[in-house]
């Protein structure tokens, strides 16, 4: 394997001209303002007395007017602004400058204007080029984590040192930074930061929000009493769900004080390379965070991180797993442990080498939160040839299972992971789905329905003998193409097609998150989808879900990794739960039913065709709507279609003022059932769901052929 000998920091200038910076003075390179800041996990600040910050002289930077403050560690040491304060994100007092977040390390979005700010604060504060960056209190984000950052400022003119003695280098440094120290300054080394100040020193200081408590906040706020600052560190964390970077958490502004503070000039920036799918990149490993992030080096000195694509490892230190998530396996100390023995794999083939990343034509560059989405390949024999796949070799040797995303080669990954768990490899070893405790299997007495629209035929009212659930009778629709005579439909079955449409999700995990106000567990979802897979399907296998037509990240649509629940709940009753992409390919063969979310992209004619042998060897589909997409809706019905028969899935959405989730009218929930359906008592896999009421669909019919219109069924049972 190839081992460099990475520098913690690049030569002053040696990154000029390759990473989009100016090689001029500072006061020369900076043009214009620059347009807004993104601030990733942030706090507000405080006045000198922990109340609301209103003296506007010490505020350079203010969260956007949508912005709120929340206690996210519960710990009930936040001060929350009122809601019609501004909310100060970046203070400043006589020369120090305090952050409510760490504004530049690597993999932070520099499209903004991040680093252009602390580069123009250290330019208005420092009196000259020396930065002293404490490395010695404990922080999580380094001199390592702003890596990039400091390669920037030393392109810049600056030069900057990593220290684990910040008061023995405070006498040679023109600036120090500290960020969120998570242990105390010593009485001796406050006394020299308040001395260092005083002798006209610039100090920057880093926050980040509560969210886990790591802020370190207490430590901070010692460092500002002891130099006697204007303002504090708040022990909170700003939401702002009107201006962000794609999620509440990650608030953008471009609230600025430029008339008082002269940090927002608009200046050449880091310059991300440009990539390509289809591509390979030649990067340096420089951290491993764990089996499935990395942050690497780039030739022209840009770092970003790698969520490496298409598997999930077990969370390690602090941070709360999803149990559900993992086949047979329920011990959170066991998954640490592996997921321990994951980076420790990570770290032994990655750490410190050169490696090649390269992207899936199916997925995007980044995902979510602005990482990398990669496959990377290390040249394990030395020979130059980058050879052995990194993400498939973590499934295949037990340290990761797939993560059901739209990848390419999802379903390959997914042999792999087939082949470990049966060998019971490192973290498979205890896998036992046979063990699993049957859970929310009772009688179904209500279900809900979030953001459900109606189900209706080609020839428009479906047949309410058709209907197995119905919305209470106070529900209505907006936005509908369709008006019913009776209650709006929210279940139909084609028995002699083997299909059937809900206008819903029904097993969408967000619902199922602690922090909903609802407990949706003792609604029968599960047990009532289950029970209607089984009586659409001849045939044993596993529950299979359609993976690989966009549903991913798709509104209104669902993969098996927004399913988790269901997942465990089907191991009660010993069924499995398997995402498959590539209909054409053999795993649909594993399947007694699949289940089909709203498609974003289309299905081509060969997967109908699976999809249609499927169906006539006895298996079973249900398609999942909901308020989705026209050409969503319009891709569902197209399958419908296909497979031959009536149902179709209705416009609009049903909204219910009275019967619903959380007071929302958008999560309409119903018990209107239609017990000849025996669908409501828990599955049971010995159960006789099956009988005459069905559809005019046939079998493995195609949708362009009208067929005979009375399929036999093949039940396991015979209606009472």
């Amino acid at each position: 394997m190839q081992r460099r000998a990475l520098l913690k920091t690049a030569a002053a200038g040696a990154l000029l001209g390759s990473v989009g910076v100016s090689t001029s003075t500072s006061a020369l390179a900076a043009t214009g303002t620059i347009d807004s800041l993104v601030f990733d996990s942030t706090a507000s600040q405080l006045n000198a007395e922990k109340e609301p910050l209103t003296d506007d002289s010490l505020v350079a930077v203010w969260a956007a007017e949508t912005a709120t403050t929340v206690d996210e560690d519960g710990n009930d040491d936040a001060v929350i602004y009122p809601e019609d304060a501004s909310i100060p994100l970046v203070t400043s007092d006589d020369g120090v400058v305090g952050f409510g977040a760490p504004i530049v390390q690597n993999g932070t979005d520099f499209g903004f204007g991040n680093e252009e700010f602390v580069l123009n604060v250290l330019d208005a504060e420092a009196d000259g080029s020396a930065v002293a960056f404490d490395d010695g209190h404990g922080q999580f984000y380094d001199s390592d984590s702003f890596s990039q950052f400091l390669n920037y400022a030393e392109a810049n003119g600056y030069e900057t040192s990593a220290t684990t003695d910040l008061a023995g280098a405070l006498p040679d440094a023109d600036a120090a930074i500290v960020t969120s120290p998570a242990t105390a300054f010593t009485d001796d080394e406050l006394d020299a930061l308040a001395t260092f100040v005083d002798g006209g020193g610039a100090l920057l200081l880093f926050d980040q929000s509560d969210y886990g408590d790591y802020d370190a906040t207490a430590n901070l706020n010692e460092i500002a009493d002891a130099i006697g600052l204007g303002f504090r560190f708040n022990d909170d964390q700003v939401i702002d769900e009107g201006s962000n970077d794609g999620i509440g958490f990650v608030p953008t502004t471009d609230r600025f004080d430029a008339e008082t503070f002269d940090y927002f000039a608009d200046r050449p920036g880091i310059a991300p390379p440009e990539l390509e799918k289809g591509e390979q990149y030649e990067v340096d490993v420089i951290s491993v965070t764990d089996g499935d992030t990395a942050d690497v080096r780039f030739s022209n000195g840009w770092v970003d991180t790698v969520r490496i694509l298409g598997l999930d490892t077990p969370e390690t230190g602090e941070t709360e797993e999803n149990l559900d998530e993992w086949e047979g396996l329920e011990d959170e100390s066991y998954l640490k442990d592996r997921g321990d023995d994951a980076a420790a794999f990570a770290d032994d083939l990655l750490g410190d080498e050169t490696v090649s990343i390269r992207f899936d034509d199916e997925e995007p560059l980044r995902g979510d939160f602005g990482r990398l989405l990669a496959y990377i390949d290390v040249d394990r024999d030395g020979d130059g040839t980058y050879e052995y796949p990194y993400n498939r070799a973590a499934v295949r040797e037990g340290y990761a299972r797939v993560y059901d995303s739209g990848f390419g080669q999802h379903d390959s990954f997914l042999e792999e992971e087939f082949a470990a768990r049966d060998e019971g490899l490192r973290l498979w070893a205890e896998s036992d789905p046979d063990a699993s405790e049957t859970i929310r299997n009772g009688e179904v007495t209500e279900i809900y329905a979030p953001y459900a629209a109606s189900v209706r035929t080609t020839d428009g009212q479906i047949d309410a003998k058709r209907v197995p659930v119905a919305a209470s009778p106070t529900a209505t629709q907006q936005d509908a193409d369709l008006t019913y005579d009776g209650d709006v439909p929210l279940v139909g079955i084609d028995q002699h097609a083997r299909v059937a449409m809900a206008g819903s999700t029904l097993v969408d995990e967000q619902f199922e998150d602690s922090e909903f106000p609802d407990d949706v567990s003792g609604y029968g979802n599960y047990a009532f989808l289950t029970s209607l897979l089984d009586r659409l399907s001849d045939r044993e296998g596993d529950v299979l879900i359609d993976g690989g037509h966009g549903q991913f990240g798709a509104d209104g649509s669902i993969g098996a990794e927004d399913a988790a629940p269901y997942l465990r709940y089907l191991e009660g009753v010993d069924l499995g739960f398997e995402q498959v992409n590539d209909l054409t390919g053999d795993l649909l063969e594993r399947g007694r039913a699949i289940l089909i979310s709203a498609p974003a992209e289309s299905f081509a004619e060969e997967e109908i065709t699976a999809l249609r042998e499927f169906v006539a060897n006895g298996g079973g589909v249900v398609l999942l709507g909901g308020d989705v997409p026209p050409e969503h809706r319009e891709n569902l019905d197209a399958v419908a279609e296909g497979l031959a028969t009536d149902l179709r899935l209705g416009s609009g959405r049903v909204i219910d003022e009275s019967s619903n989730l959380a007071d929302r009218a958008s999560l309409p929930t119903t018990a209107n059932f239609d017990d000849w359906y025996r669908l409501f008592g828990g599955y049971d896999a010995d159960a006789n769901y099956k009988g005459p009421r069905g559809g005019p669909g046939v079998p493995g019919k195609s949708g362009k052929d009208p067929g005979s219109g009375k399929g036999n069924g093949k039940g396991k049972g015979h209606a009472d």
